[in-house]
């Protein structure tokens, strides 16, 4: 029997997604003697209508849990292949709703009792100047604490939820013709978490609260912002996909976590490095222009400045391409025998 990888992490990923929402909802309304009321949320509501609730509060809030929902599915995805859980089926439905429950209730209790306070502590013991520095180390602190916490419950609830479970020990599960593009997601969805929780927290830090309701920018800079982000991811992904697929030759029986997790960040670590000297050879080529730039004319400025970030963008598209495939092909490139595999799993 055929079982699918990713149906039980992608119902991770919905429960999360689904139960966040609820519980940012409920705790700005329902709440008392909270921070945050209703008077607070009111001004967001049309004619008392929640779409507009989920427009201003629902919809920045997952774009802002993005990193969130992608170490979600990947976590989920390798524990659950660890301990042959695939099935999806009432037991493991209710299973996997009970982990993600204990993920909500551990973020927003952090959040309760920490950000409102140790935080409002902070802000009446120390000088103002000092609170705006605080408050963005918090969120370093509060992000890098989600991803821990994601990580340990669902290794934990797995594990004590493991007779629960309906497990398949015995299902062929990664096979010669599945292998390949389940090692090659992984490792899209690894790089994807590292770029995420770098860019997420650089928003928070110099432009976008961490929540919602905080922030005094108009509702159009956070969609620009979560469109933007959309689509440069979905076509970064795309190239990667292209340039990337034919780089996973070899075929497992096993899902290869160590091997993904190195050549994922060794990849990342290669590309970050490669886009900081492309970025300061830019700017030392725009403090050449900026010389010449008077004897201009402005569409003349146009066409240079849009050439500009043509290139720099291809060029980086082109390193990026090269380092990541090269990596990848350095770990998963190696050609195996397909009739070896199917006698060892046949044994």
């Amino acid at each position: 029997m055929k079982l699918s990888f990713f149906k039980l992490p992608f119902l991770f990923l919905l429960f999360y997604g689904v139960l966040d929402s609820t519980f940012l909802v409920g705790r700005e309304l329902l709440v008392e003697n909270m921070v945050f009321s209703y008077a607070k949320v009111n001004p967001y509501i049309w004619d008392d209508s929640f779409l507009s609730l989920i427009i201003h509060i629902v919809l920045p809030n997952t774009f802002n849990q993005l990193a969130n929902l992608v170490l979600i599915f990947i976590t989920s995805a390798i524990i659950l292949h660890k301990n042959s859980v695939y099935r999806v089926n009432k037991k493991n439905l209710l299973c996997v709703f009970l982990i993600v429950f204990f993920i909500i209730i551990g973020i927003n209790g952090y959040q309760v009792i920490f950000e409102r306070q140790v935080l409002g502590f902070l802000y009446y013991a120390i000088a103002p100047y000092y609170f705006t520095y605080i408050e963005s180390l918090y969120i370093g602190i509060f992000r890098l604490a989600c991803y821990i916490w994601i990580i340990m419950a669902i290794y934990l609830g797995i594990k004590l939820l493991r007779t629960a479970f309906v497990t398949e020990p015995n299902m062929i599960v990664l096979s010669s013709d599945n292998s390949q593009k389940t090692h090659l997601s992984l490792f899209i969805l690894l790089f994807n978490f590292y770029y995420l929780s770098i860019v997420l927290f650089c928003l928070n830090f110099f432009f976008v609260p961490k929540d919602p309701l905080d922030s005094i920018g108009p509702l159009e800079y956070h969609i620009r912002t979560i469109i933007f982000y959309s689509v440069f991811l979905l076509i970064v992904n795309t190239i990667g996909y292209f340039v990337l697929r034919k780089q996973f030759k070899t075929v497992y029986d096993n899902l290869q976590v160590k091997s993904l997790i190195s050549s994922s960040v060794i990849a990342f670590v290669l590309t970050s490095l490669a886009a900081i000297i492309v970025l300061f050879f830019n700017i030392y080529c725009l403090k050449w222009f900026d010389e010449v730039a008077d004897s201009l004319t402005d569409s003349e400025i146009m066409v240079i400045v849009i050439t500009d970030i043509i290139l720099f963008l291809l060029i980086l598209c082109a390193i990026g391409s090269v380092v990541v495939s090269k990596t990848a092909k350095a770990f998963f490139g190696k050609e195996v025998n397909l009739s070896s595999f199917v006698e060892s799993k046949s044994e």
